[in-house]
């Protein structure tokens, strides 16, 4: 066991090294000049399922998304992410895919996208794409046919392993959806791998004609006109060759901030053999030579989870070689205390030196910020205030941002019953783990319908009561609420490419609960500011040193004796003394 330890040790430092070296040859803050339209963007994840029915049938489809694509216009941002629409059985709710060229009916066809492309374009926004490149369905024909014929076209595009001499699976390795992640298949008499459900068998990328496969999908859609595609789970693109057991974790802990429940078996491993392993890397690099000539510029960005994204990230960026940029995950399952979230916005300025990252509090696979990482947030006055300060950490951290539906309504995470769930990771883990699905509720539109005009027909899952108040209609009349706070502080931030582009030093939290980083770049520096509290914080005149407050839209600048005033949720910029402005916009 120490033999394994120390190898991890090893593998771990040579990786670590070998970015930071790297990494040295590069400028040390991305040049201002440096404006690719993926670099700095605000994009909005529609989870097309629950955004907008058009046809009545109680799931959304892409005419909805069409129908109120001037609302996410108005918040603001530059462009949006689809959740996953192709074919599928749905088992888990279109991440198990029976075809990468179509559409799957319940959302429409392949001229609805058009349309939606198109209509996009005309508002200047950008679409991406969910593509999942990692596994299938179980009941996608390359499957069915490597199961059927091991030694036929498709027979090792898939991942399979004899049993152990017990019978047993090949390894130790664990779903992070419960239990093995081998299934015994009769028909081949060989296991297969997923790393999540069994009904989503994982490719074999290091394959070069599956890769093919799967780059030939994504030049499908670029062609089609869509601007780059979000990429699931890219810390399981490759596992070990040699299918070796993962080591148990050791006392400190999980490596990293994991979802599914608190008694996850999952948790109990090193995942150094079946998550982020160094055969992922010549895929990456193909994945993003399969976009680069596309002009207008196309962008990948990677979501990076069951690792520390905080501290890989910056592998799968680097240069010009890898991913646009990568999907944060650390801010999601993060920890609620300051002190350990500021280290983990450290781990991120200090590792994170030539890629770029997308700053991310919540989406379809987790409870929704403002009541999670904001869980003090308590009454609806603190949890509007509390939306609006992620959105000042959201959009002012070095880094783009991704917003997911409902946040621009700081819509609280509803509490369901076991009946409500529809989620499969939720139903193996109840009650430890409660699963997705109250991401994932309809959006409220309006409040003088049964459904909050999400559909005309029974919705495939119910709107929660408590949503019902918080909807889109009621909220846009309201001068104060997020919804109207999010796009005057993202035109703001349009203003400000120091903001968008520049440097990025994090502070210690020794003035803990705020936060402090720097913005740099151009000869100007921003020192930022988050009070992560329900109490009034005050920035000590000696941390201004002789700055001034800039104004912008929710912005603090009120300087009392001792410094500078925030209230509960309060956030600010100060501007160093003695900087110039910068004159590039």
């Amino acid at each position: 066991m120490t033999e394994i330890y120390s190898r991890r040790r090893a593998t771990m430092r040579q990786t670590r090294e070998t970015i930071m070296a790297r990494a040295a040859l590069q400028e040390p803050l991305e040049p201002l000049s440096h404006r690719e339209w993926w670099r700095g963007a605000a994009l909005y994840q529609v989870y097309v399922r629950s955004f907008c029915d058009s046809n009545g049938d109680g799931i959304g489809d892409l005419k909805g998304v069409c129908d109120k694509l001037d609302h996410i216009a108005d918040l603001g941002v530059d462009g949006l992410w689809l959740s996953p629409i192709y074919p599928s059985p749905q088992k888990d709710f279109g991440y198990d895919i029976t075809d990468f060229r179509s559409i799957d009916p319940i959302h429409g066809d392949i001229a609805d996208l058009d349309r939606l492309v198109g209509a996009a374009h005309g508002k200047g926004l950008k679409i991406l794409m969910d593509l999942i490149p990692c596994h299938t369905s179980d009941e996608h024909p390359w499957f069915i046919a490597s199961r059927g014929d091991p030694k036929g076209e498709f027979g090792d595009w898939y991942i399979w392993a004899d049993a152990a001499p017990d019978g047993g699976p090949p390894n130790n390795w664990l779903s992070s959806f419960g239990g093995p992640a081998w299934t015994w298949e009769p028909r081949r008499a060989q296991y297969y791998y997923h790393p999540f459900l069994p009904c989503q068998p994982a490719l074999n990328l290091q394959r070069p004609e599956v890769l093919d496969a799967i780059i030939d999908a994504m030049t499908f859609w670029l062609d089609h006109g869509v601007d780059g595609f979000r990429l699931d789970a890219i810390q399981c693109l490759a596992c070990d060759p040699d299918l070796r057991s993962n080591p148990p974790e050791d006392s400190r802990g999980p490596v990293a901030p994991l979802g599914g429940g608190g008694q996850n078996p999952f948790r109990r491993q090193a995942h150094i053999y079946d998550r982020d392993v160094p055969a992922a890397f010549p895929i990456v690099e193909k994945l993003r030579r399969a976009v680069d000539g596309y002009s207008p510029q196309r962008a990948l960005i990677g979501e990076l989870a069951d690792t520390d994204s905080a501290r890989t990230s910056e592998k799968y960026t680097i240069h010009n070689e890898g991913l646009h940029a990568v999907y944060d995950f650390s801010l999601i399952n993060g920890p609620r205390e300051v002190r350990p979230l500021t280290e983990i916005l450290t781990y991120r300025s200090a590792f994170l030196r030539t890629g770029w990252m997308m700053n991310v509090f919540s989406n379809h696979d987790a409870r929704r910020a403002v009541s999670d990482l904001m869980d003090f947030a308590t009454t609806r006055e603190e949890q509007v205030a509390a939306q609006k300060l992620l959105f000042f950490l959201q959009f002012c951290l070095k880094g783009g941002g991704i917003l997911y539906q409902g946040e621009e309504l700081a819509l609280p995470h509803p509490e369901l019953r076991f009946e409500d769930l529809r989620d499969p990771w939720g139903i193996n883990f109840w009650p430890d783990f409660e699963g997705r699905d109250g991401a994932r509720t309809p959006m409220p539109w309006t409040d003088d319908d049964p459904h909050c005009g999400f559909t005309e027909g029974e919705p495939w899952m119910r709107v929660p009561p408590e949503h019902a108040a918080l909807n889109v209609a009621d909220q846009r009349a309201d001068p104060d609420s997020p919804i109207q706070f999010l796009p005057q502080f993202l035109e703001w931030r349009k203003g400000q490419p120091l903001i968008r582009w520049g440097g990025e030093v994090v502070h210690p939290p020794d003035l803990a609960p705020l936060i402090l980083w720097d913005r740099y770049g151009g000869g100007d520096t921003y020192l930022c500011v988050a009070n992560f509290s329900n109490r009034t914080q005050t920035l000590p005149s000696d941390r201004l040193k002789d700055g001034e407050p800039i104004e912008g839209p929710g912005l603090t600048t009120k300087i009392a004796a001792g410094g500078l005033e925030l209230p509960p949720y309060g956030f600010g910029i100060v501007r160093a003394a003695g900087a110039e402005v910068s004159s590039e916009a």
